[in-house]
């Protein structure tokens, strides 16, 4: 009987070849199934201190605050649902309506949760949120300040724009922008939510929604009184305005020689 010899080997060359074609497979199948398997978070819907609030949580952090009365909450999940896979486990977010219950009794270390934003789509505003994290408790910049500080200072709009869409207020404090002359201003919670947070964080709003606030620069470090001449003639974009002077001097501010700012 003729025996069929079984179809040869490849080559040493053949094998790499076909080696590497499986590497290249592997590797698209796996970028396809990273795609698939999105991300999951933990949801959660609370009652919280600054009232009912929807709460999402990834691996990299919180990915969604949410004031439930103040929106479109269906219009968010389905956002969320775009890049995450939800899974309802308020147990895993309810330290988050601790922290902000503490925020608001004036504890200004109390919120710890790391922030994801990877909800904010546009460079631009995800790079004004950056910055805003960098406004500290009982401080707050102006539109035009947080433009300028972003690298576009006549995009004020732009900065309205992306305080209103963000997608992680309270632990990304948008409450923190406010007019250059000192109004609250806007807030996607509703000025009174705005309100309550500066002032538990320190700040004197009187009942037309103005701060009484002493205004620091950037860059000389001196803070003054709003009348001062030397306030009024700064640049506006280089000022951050500080509940009081304790707070201006925790910055790394000194008192101007002019005004002799009180506190």
């Amino acid at each position: 009987m003729k025996i069929v010899n079984p179809i040869p080997e490849p080559a040493d060359g053949a094998n790499a070849v076909v080696d590497g074609l499986l590497r290249k497979a592997h590797a698209q199948l796996e970028r396809k199934f990273a795609i698939v398997r999105r991300p999951e978070v933990a949801v959660g819907a609370f009652r919280s201190s600054l009232g009912p609030i929807l709460i999402a949580e990834g691996p990299k952090g919180l990915v969604l605050i949410h004031y439930m009365d103040s929106g479109d909450t269906a219009g968010q999940l389905d956002k969320l649902r775009q890049k995450f896979d939800p899974i309802k486990d308020p147990r895993a977010v309810e330290p988050v309506v601790d922290e902000i219950a503490r925020l608001l009794e004036g504890d200004a270390d109390a919120l710890t949760h790391r922030v994801d934003l990877s909800m904010v789509d546009s460079d631009f505003r995800r790079e004004a949120l950056r910055r805003l994290c960098e406004v500290p408790s009982g401080s707050v910049v102006s539109y035009q300040a947080l433009a300028a500080a972003t690298g576009a200072p006549n995009a004020q709009r732009a900065i309205g724009t992306a305080m209103a869409t963000n997608p992680i207020p309270v632990y990304v404090p948008c409450h923190r922008v406010v007019r250059s002359d000192g109004m609250v201003g806007n807030y996607g919670g509703g000025p009174s939510r705005k309100i309550k947070l500066l002032r538990a964080e320190g700040f004197d709003i009187d009942r037309h929604h103005r701060l009484h606030a002493v205004w620091g620069h950037r860059d000389t470090k001196i803070y003054c009184r709003p009348e001062c001449q030397a306030a009024q003639r700064a640049n506006r974009s280089k000022l951050l305005m500080f509940a009081d002077a304790p707070h201006a001097r925790q910055a790394g501010m000194r008192p101007c020689k002019l005004c002799r700012p009180a506190g």
